[in-house]
């Protein structure tokens, strides 16, 4: 691509005269969508766009350029000036926009957005501008007075003016495009959550109802005339492993006894050590989707990180809930092994894709902050705490 280029500025731009410029620079134009598409892995919209934003940026230090040099007359070529105009432009325009407009690498912007772009652009950076800046050489040539010179220096503030605008306008729209994903998100993540809840609390209920039944028969089965020691045995073996389902969890609160006996019961069949102590009580204010979202992922990342663990000593995961003061405090805590790297107070996913995991721990933070509560996490001694601490309502203050 730059063989491209200096060929281009070798054959084709000595070739065209000053009525044709504006040729040479949609030539280039239309290069640079080739090279971001050649180069990249995007799509040929985002490569416009990028293309469009790059050529704004470019003109907007060419502007400055000329504003710096324009004496009211054909300013001489300072290409050292030049070079460190276009380095500090270049800069600042990548810390404020370009790297904020990007999503791993990608724009994924819809054809409309890219197209208006590119057209607005164009017609800021070639027409009017190329029309300034000869009608400037004509009046120059012609002796025209210091008057026409500030009206072309405005002229070129106008043009910096609406580059700099439709930068900030993409950043802008790019950051309410990236807020209404999340929330879109969130959503989606509320309602399947709002349906696992509704599965979870009728699958316990079916458990626990079965397995009452199941252990009083069995019981019958046991004290029945004629039973052998061997058949009393194997009925011993099927009433301790029915203590496994029939723990019924009560804590004052049906959301939480849903996900404790829940995620309670996988931990026993999968030898994870699992104690439990919470007055769910004080939590009756929270929504039952988001006290199952808040504990559900909360125990579901303490149950990934130690299902790693080859120790079964430090297979452990605990669980509390009790109120302080005027604050209910949530605290999962849990062994891991590895190396954590915190960001933003929260760890960073071990999966790669990052877009789509670690989702959960920054759902759990909005949870608590939905109920102008905190969430922090600590790590101590290769242990993991998860500590939320939530305003109570002066009802449930009142109350206690």
């Amino acid at each position: 691509m730059a063989a491209v280029f200096m060929a281009g500025e070798l054959l084709l731009y000595s070739a065209l005269t000053a009525e044709l410029g504006w040729i040479w620079f949609l030539i280039v134009f239309l290069t640079d969508i080739a090279a971001v598409c050649f180069c990249c892995e995007v799509s040929w919209i985002d490569a416009l766009y990028c293309a469009a934003l790059a050529y704004a940026a470019q003109h907007f230090a060419s502007s400055t350029y000329i504003l710096l040099v324009y004496r009211g007359s054909k300013p001489e070529w300072n290409n050292a000036l030049f070079v460190a105009v276009d380095a500090v432009v270049f800069a600042a325009v990548y810390f404020l926009f370009a790297r904020r407009l990007s999503e791993d690498g990608e724009y994924r912007v819809t054809p409309n957005t890219a197209f208006s772009v590119s057209v607005l652009v164009l017609f800021v950076s070639l027409f009017l501008s190329m029309y300034c800046k000869k009608a400037a050489d004509s009046a120059a040539q012609a002796g025209v007075g210091p008057g026409y010179a500030s009206l072309f220096r405005s002229c070129q503030l106008f043009d910096m003016f609406t580059c700099f605008l439709l930068l900030w306008s993409q950043r802008m729209q790019r950051n309410e495009i990236r807020t209404s994903r999340a929330l879109e998100k969130s959503r989606i993540l509320w309602q399947q959550n709002e349906r696992q809840y509704a599965m979870s609390r009728e699958n316990v209920e079916l458990i626990n109802r079965k397995c009452h039944d199941l252990r009083h028969q069995i019981a019958a089965l046991s004290y029945a005339e004629g039973a052998s020691e061997r058949r009393q045995a194997f009925v011993r073996d099927v009433q301790n492993m029915l203590d496994v389902y029939d723990s019924k969890t009560d804590t004052g609160n049906e959301a939480l006894n849903t996900i404790l006996m829940e995620k309670g019961l996988y931990c026993k069949l999968h030898g994870i050590s699992w104690t439990c102590v919470a007055d769910g009580a004080i939590l009756n204010f929270m929504d039952v989707v988001d006290l199952y979202t808040l504990f559900g992922n909360a125990i579901d990342n303490a149950i990934e990180s130690v299902e790693k663990i080859d120790d079964k000593d430090k297979r452990i995961i605990s669980a509390t809930v009790w109120k302080k003061d005027s604050f209910a405090i949530i605290q999962i805590k849990n062994y891991y092994e590895g190396a954590l790297t915190l960001r933003d107070g929260l760890p960073l996913t071990s999966k790669g894709d990052t877009d789509n995991h670690g989702f959960g721990l920054r759902s759990m933070r909005k949870i608590a902050e939905k109920y102008q509560g905190t969430l922090s996490v600590k790590l101590e001694d290769k242990a993991f705490l998860l500590y939320v601490m939530l305003p109570l309502p002066s009802t449930v203050i009142k109350n206690s």
